[in-house]
């Protein structure tokens, strides 16, 4: 309590002007006095300063048009969306014609910041596609198995104009396809995150949208049909409106189909001299998901705002009836020995719901920002599983038992952000508190006697909380060409776990500092050399520290750990930019990576997954990128990286193993708009991923041929699209290990090759801004 008490106090003292500076100057690097600056096309007037200096005082709110005028030059026209400090360049006037520039149309298509990569697809064929795809297409992240990662690691975070977004990777990649590429602006990947981020993760990927400043209504309805092996439709809504002071924007989606993954499991118990061999087809039905999210942004005044909303997910009746038989053969003669077949029959409920409320104040060089977050989030698993056995010399049984789990989680969040910035040092600090709570109940219920009872020896009830204290300072100056960037970060973490059934209590308290340091020289303009370090932590999701057993059928189950470390990164990289092209060298070291690894039992017959810890791994690699353009409507993206990849891991000979493998990756896509009009576009791509490791496990090489055909008609109203993704189905996966007594091996295919046609029809004021969403917090992130 008093934690918001000392907030709600200090919230009035913040108050300041709004200040622009800049400095004119002519392309002899000469500075210009008395060069006129009009704002918003008033009559007043502003002039340079003898050293071409020139400072805005009272700007009421962003966007602002600034015009600025001088004898014998063109005159310049900047449209600026924030206060960040200007540096203009005059040209002479020799035909005397108005030059009107704005400043993200000249964008270079990849821009390499201190502490970041940022992809501009602004005025790009690549708005034509979905955010997804666009992901996809951006340098230094990959996507395999419909999974995101960056340097191979998918411990990743992944915001929207610096919100983050509490999903999982499934419907974060549900949210992204349904999110138009005309409202990204760039994408920008953060592979060392300053201090000002949570210390969660070991990467960002921020989405940057398009903040167009219209008033106005402006809406659109979405249908899409997906045919893979089964077919899934979607059909959706997205308003919005503004005003002087409002900023209103709600979406929803309703989805409805069919999911399918295909396993075929095999392992090999050496001393017994079986296999056993698993055919598993796993189809979903997914009823009903509704995805919705409403944002509103409310302007005080010219310098205040206060942001608030919610957002959902809703899924409440999914289920499935899993069939699979599993064959056991005698590895000396390849007979069939036994066999059993399970039927699984699953039910699952998943439900979340997120609000947020921000205050915002800012002026001048200085900035304000009080975030509170709240989560409930409600996740049910019931499973009933049948199991026929029979088996060499035995005679024919059944097993059969069921289980029901319920998941209830609950956090809340607060946040203090304080920004100070001018033309050569910007300060940021901040601190936040964050509790979560987590209850999981299983229930497992016996059905050896043919009615289903209760078993208590198997069920489980899991308690786990949480407390995050942190803080933060930042500071970042500028001189000639030396640009320097340095933050710490503190995290003090209270963690305590109760568990029944195994009986396990933990209390932990541990505080964490995370520093970061850049430094970026520029040789020339389009020259920059430069260097980070940083310190990073990946906890676990709390699903993975219950210790008790999930069972998939009689011989496998998941267990995670209550125990379980977090993963702690450092991280150093090199880059290198000359003329757009982007290199980067970088190492990085992982203590006590944690990841799920299955284990069997050659005493027990049973297969563990493992939700753990190894004890270390090593990275170290180089990529490059580059985006080319041919002509105005043909574009090239390449990305091209080369990883060494080490995992030591304790085997279950207690032998500290290590696996190793050189990793590589090539992304190569086209962008080309068919015709003059630019209703046409035609995005072509292909990507390769070489073999990879997990812990003790080999990962098999993986590439994937996609086209994507869009058509803009009734004046750029109405969008249909056409896409064929994963053409010759090679986006799948052999993943094996072979050490001590673990002989096992499992062929994973994600169902990805498809085709989809989608249409949007968009009415209203298209250029009016989306409200921006809330901030989400890293504890959201985790559930």
């Amino acid at each position: 309590m008093k934690f918001y008490i000392a907030i709600a106090f200090l919230l009035p003292v913040f108050i300041w002007s709004q200040t622009i500076n800049g400095h004119i100057e002519n392309e002899k690097q000469e500075p210009l006095s008395e060069s006129s600056i009009e704002i918003n096309n008033n009559t007043t007037l502003f002039y340079s300063d003898k050293e071409g200096n020139f400072s805005l005082d009272d700007v009421a709110k962003f966007p602002v048009s600034i015009v600025i005028k001088k004898q014998d030059y063109k005159d310049y026209e900047i449209i600026l969306e924030n206060n960040e400090p200007l540096n203009i360049i005059l040209k002479r006037d020799t035909v005397k014609s108005i030059e009107t520039v704005r400043l993200k149309a000249n964008k270079p298509l990849l821009k390499r910041k201190i502490d970041r990569l940022e992809f501009n697809i602004d005025k790009t064929p690549l708005q034509n596609l979905n955010a997804w795809d666009i992901l996809k297409s951006t340098p230094n992240i990959l996507v395999k198995n419909e999974e995101l990662s960056v340097r191979g690691n998918s411990q990743i975070i992944v915001t929207i104009n610096d919100k983050k977004t509490l999903m999982t990777q499934e419907q974060l990649k549900q949210l992204l396809e349904n999110t138009d590429g005309n409202n990204v602006s760039s994408v920008e990947v953060i592979t060392n995150p300053p201090a000002k981020y949570e210390a969660q993760g070991s990467a960002i990927i921020n989405i940057k949208m398009k903040q167009n400043v219209l008033s106005g209504y402006k809406g659109r309805i979405s249908t899409r049909y997906t045919q893979a092996t089964y077919a899934k439709g979607l059909i959706g809504t997205s308003q919005s409106y503004n005003t002087d002071q409002w900023q209103l924007t709600g979406n929803y989606n309703f989805v409805t189909g069919d999911y399918v993954r295909y396993n075929f499991d095999v392992v090999t118990f050496d001393k017994d001299k079986t296999r056993w061999e698993s055919d598993m087809v796993r189809k979903t039905h997914a009823h009903e998901q509704h995805v919705y999210n409403f944002s509103a942004q409310y302007a005080v005044d010219s310098l205040s705002t206060v942001q608030f909303g919610f957002d959902g997910y809703n899924a409440p009746n999914n289920n499935g009836h899993y069939r699979i038989p599993t064959s056991i053969f005698n590895t000396d003669n390849g007979l069939l020995q036994s066999y059993y077949h399970t039927s699984n029959q699953r039910r699952l409920y998943d439900n979340s719901f997120n609000a947020y409320l921000v205050y915002d104040k800012k002026s001048g060089n200085h900035n304000l920002t009080w975030t509170n977050n709240s989560s409930l989030k409600r996740f049910k698993d019931n499973q009933e599983v049948e199991t026929l056995l029979n088996f060499e010399g035995q005679p024919e049984s059944r097993n059969r038992f069921a289980n029901k789990s319920i998941q209830d989680i609950s956090l809340i969040a607060t946040q203090l952000d304080y920004r100070y910035s001018d033309d050569k040092l910007t300060v940021e600090s901040g601190l936040k508190y964050s509790f979560v709570k987590n209850r999981n109940d299983l229930d497992f219920f016996d059905g050896t006697s043919g009615s289903l009872i209760a078993d208590v020896s198997k069920s489980n009830l899991f308690n786990y909380k949480e407390n995050i204290f942190a803080a933060y300072i930042s500071s970042e100056y500028k001189w000639n060409k030396w640009e320097m960037k340095a933050g710490l970060r503190s995290e003090t973490t209270l963690i305590k776990t109760d568990s029944d059934n195994p009986t396990v209590e933990n209390k932990t308290t541990k505080t964490g500092l995370f520093p970061t340091f850049y430094l970026m020289y520029n040789l020339k303009d389009d020259q920059q050399l430069g260097f980070s370090y940083g310190k990073r932590i990946d906890r676990p999701n709390y699903d993975f520290l219950n210790p008790s057993k999930s069972y998939y059928n009689l011989y496998s189950y998941f267990q995670g750990d209550a125990y379980l470390k977090s993963t702690i990164i450092h991280n150093l990289s090199l880059t290198y930019t000359v003329k757009d092209w982007n290199f980067e060298t970088y190492f990085s070291y992982i203590k006590d990576p944690s990841m799920e690894i299955s284990v069997q039992n050659p005493q027990t017959f049973e297969t563990v997954y493992n939700y753990t810890n190894i004890d270390h791994g090593k990275n170290i690699g180089a990529n490059v990128s580059k985006s080319f353009s041919i002509n105005p409507s043909w574009k090239v993206n390449l990305f091209a990286m080369g990883e060494y990849q080490e995992n030591y891991f304790f085997g279950t000979d207690k032998t500290l193993y290590k696996n190793d493998v050189f990793f590589y990756n090539s992304n190569l896509s086209t962008q080309i708009t068919l015709d003059k009009a630019k209703t046409w576009d035609l995005n072509l791509s292909y990507v390769y991923n070489s073999k990879t490791i997990q812990g003790s496990f080999d990962i098999s090489s993986s590439q994937k041929t996609s086209v994507i055909i869009n058509k803009k008609m009734l004046t750029k109203r109405l969008e249909a699209g056409l896409v064929f993704n994963d053409i010759f189905r090679t986006d799948k996966n052999v993943i094996s290990t072979r050490y001590a007594d673990q002989n096992q091996y499992f062929k994973d295919y994600r169902d990805t090759q498809y085709v989809m046609i989608n249409l949007k029809y968009n009415f209203g004021n298209q250029k009016v801004k989306d409200a921006k969403a809330g901030n989400k917090t890293d504890e959201q992130n985790r559930l």
